[in-house]
């Protein structure tokens, strides 16, 4: 019996002992200061492809929503970016144009707005096939099937950081949460 309450009293002892520490992070970290970014949670896409048989009507859409501490409010301008992708055999991958992205529109912060199942801001937009392919400077009939088309958003904020596919990390950009790639590929069906 004397030994139940002693290992009764020695586990009581343990638990006050480990109960009464407490974490502690040194030196103090002012989270309320802390320098927050901003990233496009895709909400929706609604395009996957363009049509070769029916380039005039194929699009690339999304409905982006940004997300940062001021709900969205920190955004300034979202820069739509494309550039045109070729496997050719025994080459390898062709870009057009060939000093990198081509841009094909600007989203200003205005295009963003409130909706009704999230705080954070929101918009959407639609490139077309006929857009992306002027961007680049080539023509319909310069396109084949296999072909890719790869856009870029680079994001502007209040502060004139920019954040794009380059600075993104993989958690942000292919996390199921996050959903943030800042870079989609549309291929030529």
């Amino acid at each position: 019996m004397k030994k139940l309450r002693y290992s009764f009293a020695l586990l009581a002892l343990a638990l006050v002992f480990l109960s009464s520490c407490r974490d502690s992070v040194e030196p103090n970290i002012p989270y309320s200061t802390f320098d927050t970014g901003v990233y496009l949670r895709t909400i929706a896409r609604t395009s996957v492809d363009f049509q070769l048989s029916n380039l005039p009507s194929s699009t690339f859409a999304l409905t982006l929503e940004a997300v940062d501490i001021e709900d969205g409010a920190t955004v300034e301008t979202v820069d739509i970016m494309v550039r045109h992708r070729r496997l050719i055999t025994g080459v390898g991958l062709q870009y057009t144009p060939a000093g990198g992205d081509a841009q094909v529109t600007t989203i200003p912060a205005s295009a963003f707005a409130p909706n009704s199942d999230s705080r954070f801001l929101r918009t959407s937009f639609v490139v077309t096939a006929p857009e992306a392919i002027a961007a680049v400077g080539l023509t319909a009939a310069d396109i084949k099937k296999g072909d890719v088309f790869e856009f870029r958003l680079i994001l502007t904020d209040k502060k004139g950081r920019k954040f794009h596919s380059g600075n993104v990390t993989t958690n942000v950009a292919g996390a199921v949460f996050y959903d943030s790639p800042f870079q989609y590929f549309v291929d030529v069906e």
